[in-house]
């Protein structure tokens, strides 16, 4: 508790429940943010470029090791979530009548890549139903065929919060010679995800919530099983294997020598500063403990459904087997109350996802069980308002 306090005293009484939507970078991670640009300028920028790689370098292994990847070179870095997937999703090489699996209620970053390619490539996609809020688990291994090539899912889901059971459906695809993708950005950094226990072949997540970075990069992780099956829309220096020697660009025009691993999808220079970012956010999150955060997270999860569980609104997932909770609980309430709602929640200092008709709480390990009840305070007010 101390190092938590250390790092979010500037929260002070505020209760932040919105990492779902923005994190909040800890300290360590603003002035991190902030030293990049000093470092920029003190030498005019003389040595920006190597002390730029070695930030990358050193961010590559805390990530491998937050999600038990075999090696680092595993780990790449790019924009955002959709820009992660985007690169698997028009890299891999789809071809007319292949098909891809994937659920109705995907956020549009790992959707939109797919409905591209299916518009583009004629690839087929199969959508999954969801039903109450979950996506039945064994539906998505049902509609696997001999022509699927990718089943794809959020570890946790943005507007519900049902987190996958993605080590059942990692091994399904192994047996079935299918490439498992996941959204991670909900889940990455608040739940254990491990890509070798639960098989995934390729896992994309923004920064921004999670894993305590910033807003304008994110990770992908793509095993060695299977990139050089996935050839980048983009290329450059960073991505491919160069023998020539500056000034001269290449000597060989005839075809591209990509690296080897997930380097090749890093086509030119990076978002260092949010790299730095990321890094230093990831030691917090292997400080305390990935076992311990999410064990946290479970704990004040179940103690808020218990306090709210005679809310007369909608909570969903509020009867789901607690194996699928993931930190993130939604709740409905009647659209006409928004304004009171408003300025329920800001007199009580709560930060969430407000989107008329719906709240949504993303619970985080800085989060407490006083906090919990602050909260179920406040909806209960609210549930008033209806009476």
């Amino acid at each position: 508790r101390e190092l938590i306090n250390r790092e979010y005293g500037f929260m002070k009484d505020v209760i932040f429940l919105n990492v779902s939507s923005v994190v909040m970078p800890p300290k360590r991670v603003q002035e991190a943010y902030g030293s990049f640009m000093a470092d920029y300028v003190k030498n005019f920028g003389e040595d920006i470029v190597p002390k730029a790689w070695s930030i990358v370098n050193e961010a590559r292994p805390k990530i491998a090791k937050l999600i038990n990847a075999k090696e680092s070179h595993e780990i790449a870095f790019v924009k955002n979530t959709c820009e992660g997937i985007s690169i698997i999703a028009d890299g891999y090489p789809l071809q007319k009548g292949d098909n891809i699996v994937v659920a109705d209620q995907e956020h549009s970053a790992n959707l939109f890549p797919w409905i591209n390619v299916h518009e583009r490539k004629g690839v087929d996609l199969k959508i999954v139903a969801s039903k109450n809020g979950e996506i039945p688990t064994q539906d998505m291994i049902d509609s696997i065929d001999s022509r699927t090539k990718i089943l794809t899912i959020s570890a946790a889901q943005f507007s519900t919060g049902f987190l996958a059971d993605l080590k059942t459906l990692g091994e399904e695809c192994k047996k079935r010679g299918v490439i498992f993708v996941v959204d991670g950005i909900q889940a990455i950094g608040r739940i254990k995800i491990d890509v070798q226990d639960f098989h995934i072949d390729y896992l994309a997540a923004g920064s921004n919530k999670g894993l305590l970075g910033t807003l304008g990069a994110g990770i992908v992780y793509c095993s060695d099983r299977i990139v050089k099956d996935i050839i980048p829309p983009y290329a450059s220096y960073q991505s491919v294997v160069n023998h020539a020697s500056p000034p001269a660009v290449t000597t060989n025009f005839d075809y591209l020598e990509w690296y080897p691993h997930a380097r090749r999808f890093e086509s030119g220079n990076l978002s260092y500063n949010c790299i730095l970012a990321i890094s230093k956010g990831v030691d917090l999150l292997l400080e305390l403990g990935i076992e311990n955060i999410e064990a946290h997270i479970r704990a004040l999860e179940k103690h808020l459904r218990n306090k709210i569980d005679d809310l007369p609104f909608h909570v969903v997932l509020q009867d789901a087997d607690p194996k699928h909770w993931s930190g993130i609980v939604c709740v409905y309430y009647p659209k006409d109350l928004e304004e009171e709602v408003i300025n329920t929640l800001s007199e009580y200092k709560i930060y969430a996802t407000m989107r008329g008709g719906y709240m949504r709480f993303g619970i985080n390990f800085y989060n407490t069980i006083e906090q919990m009840d602050i909260l179920a305070e406040a909806l209960h007010k609210i549930a008033e308002l209806t009476h």
